[in-house]
């Protein structure tokens, strides 16, 4: 098995340089969950240092493989230096829109329990770092713009009875790629911080 620091970036998520973003999104949470500190698959594999290489690693890829200037930056200096050809990109990759997007960076929350990632700002970020539209995620779930709204800006007064509010949260997650059990989990953990306060 090739070492974590002579693999490519599509190696380290296991993903094909042809993947989408949603593909990746789904890639790098499979991967955080699997080297997560507390897993008991990794510590018995791997030492702490090693673990914390793999990590950044993983969020190092992350990172570049979802800005679309720094992947085609990547996949013309290590296709090209590697003798290959560059990859054919999906359709959802190619144009200038995607390019000149923000950047987002989550090096700020990295390799922290999962459920804490899901706030309504976070997933809002994810989102708009994937290039998603949220009446396209309306269109797609059935879910009113409107509680959309009110789930990522976090209007916990405004939003539906929470029996809905799970149902939503749910397709919300896999409309994106996401983990919806983890999402239900930290968007709910969120509510009862505030009934708290």
């Amino acid at each position: 098995m090739k070492s974590i620091k002579d693999q490519t970036y599509y190696e380290i998520l296991e993903i094909s340089p042809t993947a989408s973003d949603k593909e990746i999104q789904r890639a790098y949470e499979h991967a955080k969950e699997t080297f997560h500190a507390d897993s008991l698959a990794v510590y018995s594999l791997f030492s702490e240092e090693e673990v914390k290489e793999i990590q950044s690693a993983i969020e190092e890829a992350y990172r570049v493989l979802m800005d679309g200037v720094l992947r085609k930056s990547y996949d013309q200096s290590h296709f090209q230096s590697v003798g290959g050809a560059l990859p054919e990109k999906p359709l959802e990759v190619q144009g200038d829109i995607r390019e000149k997007r923000p950047s987002l960076s989550f090096t700020g929350i990295s390799f922290q329990p999962d459920e804490e990632l899901y706030r309504g700002k976070t997933l809002k970020q994810i989102r708009e770092r994937m290039g998603v539209e949220l009446p396209l995620i309306s269109k797609e779930t059935k879910i009113s713009l409107k509680v959309l709204e009110w789930i990522e800006e976090e209007a916990l007064e405004k939003l539906p009875a929470l029996v809905y509010l799970k149902g939503f949260l749910k397709g919300y997650a896999q409309s994106l790629g996401l983990n919806p059990q983890k999402v239900v989990e930290g968007y709910l953990r969120l509510i009862e911080e505030s009934k708290r306060k």
